[in-house]
């Protein structure tokens, strides 16, 4: 079994890389519904359809180019990217279409400062 050792990420926002990133996590759901019989012993299902999220975890700074487009996204109302990527190394990455639908500044005396956010994919994700 091969494992995946990231020493370096990388999540940009359109071509943007979001500056200080602590962590990202890719979350995808596969829907689906039962077809089972009456009667039957296993379950049949079958898929309803995909979605996806992307978390981000950084350090604030209201300089970075790619946090201040995520705080103007949610200060003006225009939330909506058309590329969202979370980068498996230099070449690969998952990419999508997404909606910011969570950004949090978290302020804490004697801490650095934090910033987060939750995308809400809009469309495929793609992983080449």
């Amino acid at each position: 079994m091969a494992l995946k050792t990231y020493t370096a990420g990388k999540v940009a926002i359109e071509t943007t890389e979001l500056g200080y990133l602590i962590d990202g996590t890719l979350t995808v759901d596969v829907g689906s519904g039962d077809i089972s019989k009456i009667g039957t012993a296993w379950n049949a299902v079958t898929e309803l359809g995909k979605g996806w999220t992307l978390a981000v975890s950084c350090n604030y700074d209201p300089a970075d180019t790619a946090q201040a487009a995520l705080i103007t996204g949610y200060t003006s109302g225009e939330a909506s990217f058309s590329a969202v990527s979370l980068y498996d190394d230099a070449s690969v990455m998952h990419s999508g279409s997404a909606l910011l639908t969570n950004a949090v500044v978290t302020k804490a005396v004697g801490q650095v400062d934090k910033f987060s956010a939750t995308f809400t994919g809009n469309g495929a994700l793609t992983h080449a």
